[in-house]
């Protein structure tokens, strides 16, 4: 008997395989509190520029800790004694869920999210650890490349990134034209933010131009077409 086709899509807690069908990333992000990141997972099993998503992972869970607990999935500030302690071994983990969901589904290039967030039960860990594994489906952008507008609120909490964020950008993709690829953040008209769903960045001769506090320059809007949104009309820049 050949061996069963591997599943397409595998929820990891604490290192150990939901007996469940997962539902897409997605639908877990809406319905699960805590800080994540997203790595593309290689058909050969690598994880690409994965030291920086677990950087980015811890200090998003620190800062949530401190400043956002109820992000997190934490009733008060501040954080119980127990859960700062487990802060200190974040990578090791994650990288114990990581491997056990890499193993369950082997395959093609997938897309692979990492949350923490704080343990539904009073226990000593204190810090919970889902991994999501699933199909990587890359973005098409055709022959035009990206098509960028610009709208909305910058979002709280903005050097972390944490799984609410994916259902508060709901709201801001009606918004979005047809055509038009990513919105990008704005708090006054003149501040790019970032991205609604990629991390968004413009480098100009070898200079990056993001400026201080996370947001790009009015420059940006010399080198990239962009599309200003507003409640009555939408314009080309």
């Amino acid at each position: 008997m050949p061996p069963p086709p591997p599943p397409a899509t595998v929820l990891v807690t604490n290192g150990t395989v939901s007996p469940q069908a997962p539902p897409s990333a997605a639908s877990f992000l809406d319905s699960t509190p805590g800080a994540y990141t997203t790595a593309r997972a290689t058909a050969a099993g690598g994880l690409l520029w994965w030291q920086r998503h677990l950087l980015r992972l811890a200090d998003s869970t620190r800062l949530l800790a401190r400043f956002h607990p109820h992000l997190l999935g934490l009733a008060a500030l501040p954080p119980r004694k127990p859960f700062e302690d487990s802060l200190r071994g974040i990578e090791p983990l994650v990288n114990r869920s990581v491997r056990v969901a890499l193993d369950e589904m082997p395959g093609e290039d997938m897309a692979l999210t990492a949350l923490l967030r704080a343990s539904p039960a009073e226990e000593e860990s204190e810090l919970e650890v889902c991994v999501h594994l699933g199909a990587y489906v890359p973005p098409v952008f055709g022959e035009a490349g990206a098509r960028l507008a610009v709208a909305g609120r910058g979002r709280d909490a903005a050097a972390a990134k944490y799984a609410p964020w994916a259902r508060m950008r709901k709201s801001m993709e009606k918004m979005r034209p047809p055509g038009v690829t990513e919105l990008l953040l704005t708090n006054d008209g003149d501040h790019i933010l970032e991205g609604s769903i990629t991390n968004f960045f413009v480098v100009c001769r070898r200079v990056s131009l993001m400026l201080g506090f996370g947001f790009l320059g009015i420059q940006t809007k010399l080198l990239v077409p962009c599309y200003w949104i507003s409640p009555t009309e939408t314009t080309e820049k």
